[in-house]
């Protein structure tokens, strides 16, 4: 019956995400524990759940009937601690926090502004730099960072994932031939982040295909927003994040370099050292941004 309980709540949640390896990273499990699961539980009451193939999944008529109850339990499960949670936070009188600098004009601001109103005698230090805190050497209690995690002793949890596009003016674009492919974007000037890799994947928002390319930034920076400030300036091309180009976009002030072909999106994550208390502010940070970021997706047969 307690197996039963866990593989219903591990259901709700891959039906709310829509995808085995989302929910599995929102619970915390690897996606293999989260896909075994799924087939006990399925085995268990002798039906399939979900229609699958390469792309997406989607709930069968037996998984319809089985959400409403599965999503009363998630709810339950989660309600309840995010409660005792609440009741049990501890009140700090200090609390810094590191933020990737491409943040400031985002949501993600205005997220953990609303989040401190209601901690009025708490005293709030943010570092915004998009180069990596040491979260010891500099007495930081969150660092949320966005790209791949070192292996390390310290605590993550994945937030949301972060959107991007390859653009340039039209003005630079004119220097080069036509664009038609991936490849040939590899021997073009590029702006570079000396905390990224200089690789990027593509995959075709039609066909399904997937490049990846290496390239060699002709200059380097370790800030996005200049980056981005250099790529309108004609420097070169750049990848920010979508919520940062719009407004330029709309003003056909910068383009996307072949708009077909979707960029791989960066994972954003909340890094913290293991001993901060699982009852603590710090940690009620991470769930008010997780859930502020992550609504319902449920795919429909």
């Amino acid at each position: 019956m307690i197996e039963d309980i866990r593989y219903l709540i591990i259901f709700a949640k891959i039906a709310e995400f829509g995808s085995i390896s989302k929910g599995a990273k929102a619970l915390g499990l690897s996606t293999a524990t989260v896909s075994m699961h799924l087939a006990k539980l399925e085995k268990n009451l002798e039906c399939a759940l979900f229609y699958r193939n390469t792309r997406k999944m989607t709930l069968t008529h037996d998984g319809q009937k089985l959400l409403e109850t599965a999503k009363g339990m998630l709810e339950t499960y989660e309600t309840g601690i995010s409660d005792f949670k609440q009741r049990s936070i501890l009140r700090k009188t200090q609390l810094h926090i590191s933020i990737p600098a491409v943040f400031i004009h985002s949501e993600f601001m205005q997220c953990i502004t609303t989040f401190f109103e209601a901690y009025k005698d708490l005293t709030v230090h943010i570092t915004c730099d998009d180069s990596r805190t040491d979260l010891i050497a500099e007495n930081v209690d969150i660092a949320f960072r966005i790209g791949e995690l070192a292996d390390s002793s310290f605590k993550a949890r994945y937030l949301f994932p972060l959107a991007r596009s390859i653009v340039a003016t039209p003005d630079f674009l004119r220097q080069y031939p036509p664009i038609t492919h991936p490849k040939q974007l590899i021997n073009m000037k590029w702006l570079g982040l000396s905390m990224r890799k200089n690789k990027r994947i593509l995959r075709h928002r039609h066909t399904g295909e997937e490049v990846e390319i290496s390239y060699q930034p002709h200059i380097y920076v370790n800030n996005v927003d200049a980056a981005y400030r250099l790529a309108k300036l004609n420097a070169g091309l750049a990848a920010p994040p979508d919520e940062l180009i719009q407004a330029d976009l709309d003003q056909q002030k910068i383009v996307r370099v072949l708009p077909d072909w979707l960029l791989e999106p960066l994972s954003v994550y909340a890094v913290w050292p293991a001993n901060i208390p699982i009852n603590g502010i710090a940690h009620a940070l991470i769930e008010r941004i997780y859930q502020s970021f992550n609504s319902p997706i449920v795919g429909s047969a």
